[in-house]
């Protein structure tokens, strides 16, 4: 076994980022396969093995790749985020401070004016995002250049989507059809509280689990 050169480095480097590899954990495994692999053999067999690794991770197996780690995650944080809003798990004081705490949170939804709660539920989107930027930073770009994220992050910005397509669907589009006219829907009314108030819980048990996901196993 040999130490790589910076040139050979520098080679699997730029086939990777000509990938756009989309999650770091996947770049960092294939990256390290290469090395582990490339290490083996002579500087005369680099080039010749480099290819056979190239047609290994294809574009068309790593996107793949993305795809797997994507469902696998968001399993994991589907199932960590039930598991979290499991509170009669946590004992006695998890029970009551669930019971008080979902308590006053019903009463204030329910207390706010129809017209307004599209306001508070907007609040929760800004909130949610605010938070998964602060505990996932590398998730946070202003360029428009590919830009290698944490699986983890990805995933929590895939779920504040899920609380901007609940917002569109159930607070705007219904409002901009009826001309406002469906918030006079006592039905309707009770269902953006409920609505509300499960994405709250939502929102809490995201940004709880958000920093504890542990790293998956790819290769």
């Amino acid at each position: 076994m040999r130490k790589l050169s910076e040139l050979e480095i520098q080679k699997i480097d730029q086939r990777l980022k000509s990938l756009k590899i989309r999650y770091i954990e996947i770049y960092e495994e294939i990256r390290d396969h290469y090395i582990t692999a490339l290490e083996q053999v002579s500087l005369e067999k680099f080039d010749a093995k480099k290819e056979v690794l190239d047609d290994e991770f294809a574009w068309s197996v790593v996107k793949k790749m993305e795809k797997e780690l994507s469902e696998q995650v968001s399993k994991q944080v589907l199932v960590a985020q039930l598991e979290f809003l499991k509170f009669w798990n946590h004992g006695i004081k998890g029970l009551l401070i669930a019971f008080v705490g979902l308590t006053a949170l019903v009463i204030s939804i329910f207390s706010i004016p129809p017209s307004e709660l599209i306001l508070v539920f907007l609040a929760i989107i800004i909130c949610t995002a605010a938070g998964v930027f602060i505990i996932k930073r590398d998730a946070l770009s202003f360029s428009l250049s590919h830009k290698t994220v944490s699986i983890s992050s990805a995933i929590a910005l895939k779920r504040i989507g899920i609380l901007n397509s609940v917002f569109v669907w159930v607070y705007v589009m219904p409002n901009i059809f009826t001309h406002g006219a469906i918030l006079t829907n006592t039905l309707f009314v009770a269902g953006m509280g409920i609505v509300t108030v499960i994405s709250m819980m939502y929102s809490i048990s995201l940004l709880a689990i958000a920093s504890s996901l542990h790293k998956p196993k790819l290769l």
